[in-house]
């Protein structure tokens, strides 16, 4: 699949697949909007997170109805979602995280 994004180019096949995570993405519907006023309404995708050879981060979901949607993120963010989902991985590319 390929992406651009802010200009650039985004190609999952030239990228690192590095995790499946989790995020939460806000629903920006009237219907809802109008059902709902007053409260965030969102969504909780299935996401695969890809890593370029220049360090870049992507997350990638399947919408409905097939459609892919890409999203290219900070680094800070692939490490919050990494440690949340896929702590193993986090502790492999990162650091370890103390126990409780």
């Amino acid at each position: 699949m390929q992406f651009v994004i802010n200009g650039m180019k985004y190609n999952t096949e030239n990228m690192e697949e590095v995790a499946e995570v989790r995020k939460w993405y806000r629903v920006n519907n009237f219907f809802f909007s109008a059902m709902c006023t007053g409260k965030e309404i969102g969504r909780e995708y299935q996401c695969k997170l890809w890593k370029s050879a220049k360090g870049n981060w992507l997350l990638t979901h399947e919408r409905d109805y097939g459609e892919i949607f890409g999203e290219a993120i900070q680094e800070e963010e692939a490490k919050k979602l990494l440690m949340n989902y896929a702590t193993a991985i986090y502790e492999t590319m990162y650091e370890k995280l103390p126990e409780a």
